[in-house]
């Protein structure tokens, strides 16, 4: 079990009063997404399919009922000349039949594939389960990791925006010192250089940030999107599993390696249904039959019947020209190809926990130490202001202690946001980001 270094730093990025549309947080972002999503709404109109097919009458299990009914008429001229002598002529002679009936056929026993195909329609509603739920799973992560990615980018500006305010200063100084003679034009004009490095690296980032919050919007499925989006977010890291806690928790909750191995057991029924329909079947069937026919002409004017009728009747195939042979072998390596992708996926994702473990862990550490750099680089910057204000620095001081202040404090973020996403990374592996 690892130490984990919590860090809670929260942030309210707040635009000015005129840019700001709405505040977002992370909750408000996931439930948009899993609102929006047309991927899950998909997945979820598959999962009612599979649960539609998964019934003991689709597998085999119940008879089959049909009614039918027919009437026809005829209207013929009839020539008839009998052995006796006799005769019979009619114009327009009409006859009627009808006909009704239902029939029942049921499968008593197909060699037991019937048991075979409802475990396998079980199993594909339950991967289609599975599915559904890892695109639930990585929608969230999406989702997530975009909202901390652009979180990140405005706390950016923000730390911009101070660094900014900061060389407003440092001109306003080198301009009074210029004006009073107690500096020279090359200096107050350097700062003013300086002011506009920054304040393009402050229009810079602007981009930035409305590229990441497109995205943003993009992932959450919104329409119409803006750039003055504000996010409310803050930076726990309070993982609380091992490496090895996080490997066992992959192989029993991952979705995608749980469909994997349905995957596989769907395969192997398969081959079953296949190989138990090589043994005989044996039907019960039982029907009702009406009948009637009406004629003016002919030796029979009327007849009429009806009954019961009922029976067994056995069923194998001797021979198909080797094609249930055939279809078993390809289902044999059908389960054995989805056996290998098993373990091929379960390989990948072990050696994607390691790595999403790695990264988390460097970060934290990384946060740490430069938190520590973070409080000793503001100290530099003030003490290098105060002693440029009073005239016991150079502008080159000043610039390096305000560029190295922002840097650390940039580090600083980044260094919360790559464990951050790791952190996300990890829960979507291992099947907890959601229950």
């Amino acid at each position: 079990m690892i130490k984990v270094l919590l860090i809670a730093i929260t942030f309210s990025v707040q635009a000015p009063a005129s840019e700001v549309d709405s505040t977002l947080t992370e909750t408000e972002a996931v439930s948009i997404a899993l609102e929006n999503s047309f991927d899950i709404k998909l997945e979820k109109y598959n999962m009612e399919i599979a649960k539609n097919n998964n019934t003991i009458g689709n597998a085999g299990f119940l008879p089959t009922v049909e009614a039918n009914a027919s009437t026809n008429k005829t209207i013929q001229d009839t020539e008839l000349e009998f052995a006796s002598g006799d005769g019979q002529s009619r114009d327009g002679a009409e006859s009627t039949s009808t006909n009704a009936g239902v029939s029942l056929i049921w499968t008593i026993f197909d060699g037991l594939r019937m048991f075979a195909t409802k475990e396998r329609l079980e199993q594909i509603e339950q991967s289609n389960s599975y599915i559904l739920k890892a695109r639930i799973q990585n929608t969230i992560s999406d989702v997530l990791k975009a909202f901390y990615n652009a979180g990140l980018e405005q706390e950016r500006l923000r730390l911009l925006r101070s660094n900014l305010e900061l060389s407003a200063e440092r001109v306003q100084i080198s301009k009074d010192k210029y004006e009073i003679g107690k500096a020279s034009k090359l200096e107050y004009l350097q700062a003013q250089v300086d002011y506009n490095t920054d304040q393009s690296s402050y229009v810079k980032q602007q981009e930035v940030i409305a590229v990441r919050l497109y995205e943003l919007q993009r992932v959450l499925g919104l329409i119409e999107a803006s750039d003055s989006l504000t996010l409310d977010f803050s930076y726990d890291l309070d993982l609380v599993m091992s490496r090895e806690q996080a490997e066992d928790l992959a192989l029993t909750q991952n979705p995608d390696l749980q469909t994997m191995q349905l995957s596989r057991e769907v395969s192997i029924m398969a081959t079953k249904e296949l190989e138990r329909a090589r043994l005989p079947s044996l039907d019960f069937n039982m029907g009702y039959n009406y009948a009637k026919s009406e004629a003016e002409a002919g030796f029979v004017l009327q007849n009429q019947s009806n009954g019961l009728n009922y029976g067994l009747s056995a069923n194998v195939t001797l021979f198909d020209g080797m094609n249930q042979s055939r279809q078993i072998q390809n289902a044999r390596l059908q389960a054995e190809y989805a056996q290998t992708s098993f373990e091929r996926s379960k390989t990948i994702l072990m050696t994607s926990i390691r790595s999403a473990f790695l990264t988390y862990q460097n970060a934290v550490e990384l946060a740490a130490l430069e938190t520590e750099n973070l409080a000793v680089a503001e100290e530099n910057v003030s003490i290098a202001l105060e002693r440029y204000r009073i005239g016991k620095s150079n502008p080159l001081e000043i610039r390096e202690a305000q560029n190295n202040a922002v840097n650390a404090q940039i580090r600083h973020l980044e260094a919360l946001n790559t464990a951050k996403v790791a952190e996300i990374e990890l829960l979507r592996l291992t099947g907890e980001i959601v229950k």
